[in-house]
């Protein structure tokens, strides 16, 4: 009995799957760092502080300095965040919502 008794016990992997994880981990680690941005400048961190903190995060993450993202990705996130958002009171502009902001919840909202 060489050959499975049903087809579905045959496995075929997708000869794509490493390019699809790959993609999916880098938007994991981008959207981690976006958030992780997004917080630190609500607790009031400056552009800079935020930049090294980030890249420190990524440096203890990835000792070997093979991480998912660079420190160009790093600074276009601080960068959009940052200069985005800047001067504007959060209530102003084309959504409604700052970069990495939630829309408040109206009173007596569904959570």
């Amino acid at each position: 009995m060489s050959k499975p008794p049903f087809d579905w016990m045959d496995s075929r992997p997708n000869p794509d799957r490493g390019k699809i994880e790959k993609a999916r981990r880098e938007a994991m680690y981008r959207s981690e760092l976006e958030e992780r941005a997004a917080m630190l400048q609500r607790l009031g961190y400056a552009k800079d502080k935020t930049r090294a903190r980030l890249a420190g995060n990524l440096a203890w993450d990835f000792p070997d300095g093979k991480g998912p993202l660079d420190a160009g990705m790093v600074d276009a996130i601080v960068d959009k965040l940052f200069n985005g958002t800047s001067g504007t009171s959060g209530t102003s502009g084309t959504s409604g919502t700052s970069a990495g902001r939630p829309a408040p919840r109206g009173k007596g909202g569904t959570r």
